[in-house]
């Protein structure tokens, strides 16, 4: 109990460290253009749907960080972009080791758009993880762990009163660490404070096809629960090995085809062959991360755990697994084979 105690305090511990003297720095259109080498192709980290990353080297090289160049149409709509959104919600946000975190951006008064520049991390997604067939597949031990942070992270954020709205492996990038952060937060909202006027401050419903919570029809029904909904979907993911949607299986969509088989307890036809439980205390922590899904993916949001009890789930679960590892390790110790026995201790056994 004490290790994984003394971690998620380190989280905490973390946190502190990050934020004292937090400030977020200015940079200008040409530090950013230079730091990327004109937002050369060498420089270019992925693309999405309101933008393209790019890998900067700014202050001589001192600091690596990830530059995001919002996509010509975002930039060109009158209304607030994404990228906009993202910068005023990371700017009032603690810095966070579970976040990729805001370095700075340049300012709303120059030139458009505005580019922020956030926390590089080198290793890619749990996306890639899961499904790059040129990465080795992580074993499932891996995968308990990098969903227990994912969810302390989500927890976290909550915690904050901020719904990230598209929670899935793509948005959770893997530090140097080997840890998985929170990332892409252009779809983020700040819940409004009890008795607020809900209806006038949230926008419409968005995420991505495949993790978004089929509940989530109107402004209002935006809550933490909606982000549940996602995570459990990421959980499905971490446990299968298959995406959320994928149209060479029959029912392509992951959660109507993997619900059947948590209603009825067919727990092994769920695991990943790449990555199935290793042994029966891995076996038993798999069936515990399953169940956590199935709940997160209840149709009525009221009835999903909070994602701080997913975390309590999740850690339970991997502290019962590593008992069990240590428990059969100390008995081995105990009990050596004796490849030296006597002739008659052989004769009477």
């Amino acid at each position: 109990m004490r290790p994984l105690a003394c971690c998620m305090s380190s989280y905490r511990e973390e946190d502190e460290a990050q934020t004292r003297g937090q400030k977020h720095r200015v940079f200008t259109y040409e530090e950013i253009h230079a730091a990327t080498s004109g937002f050369s192709a060498s420089a270019l980290l992925g693309r999405g749907s309101h933008g393209s990353v790019y890998r900067a080297s700014l202050d001589q090289g001192r600091l690596l960080a990830a530059a995001k160049l919002p996509s010509l149409s975002s930039a060109s709509s009158g209304s607030p972009s994404a990228t906009d959104s993202e910068i005023d919600l990371l700017s009032s946000l603690p810095r966070s080791p579970l976040f990729v975190n805001l370095v700075g951006a340049t300012p709303a008064s120059g030139p458009s758009p505005r580019i922020p520049v956030v926390d590089f991390m080198p290793h890619g997604s749990l996306y890639d993880l899961l499904h790059d067939p040129l990465r080795p597949s992580p074993p499932f031990s891996r995968r308990l762990r990098l969903a227990l942070r994912s969810a302390a992270a989500l927890s976290q954020l909550h915690s904050l009163r901020v719904v990230h709205r598209d929670v899935k492996p793509a948005n959770l990038l893997i530090d140097a660490k080997g840890r998985p952060r929170l990332a892409d937060f252009g779809l983020a909202i700040r819940l409004p404070l009890p008795g607020g006027d809900v209806d006038r401050s949230l926008p419409p419903p968005a995420g991505t096809m495949g993790y978004l919570d089929p509940g989530y029809v109107r402004p209002v029904d935006a809550s933490t629960r909606t982000d549940v909904y996602s995570f459990g979907v990421v959980l499905l993911e971490v446990l299968t090995g298959r995406e959320a949607i994928d149209v060479e299986y029959s029912p392509p969509s992951l959660v109507d085809w993997a619900t059947p088989l948590l209603e009825d307890g067919r727990f092994e036809e769920l695991w990943d062959p790449r990555a199935a439980p290793a042994d029966r205390s891995e076996e038993e922590a798999a069936r515990a991360v399953a169940e956590v899904a199935g709940r997160c993916l209840t149709p009525a949001a009221g009835d999903r755990p909070s994602m701080a009890e997913v975390v309590t789930a999740l850690r339970a679960a991997n502290r019962r697994r590593l008992l069990r590892l240590a428990l059969r390790r100390a008995g081995k110790r105990s009990h050596p084979p004796n490849d030296n026995k006597r002739v008659s201790d052989v004769a009477g056994s």
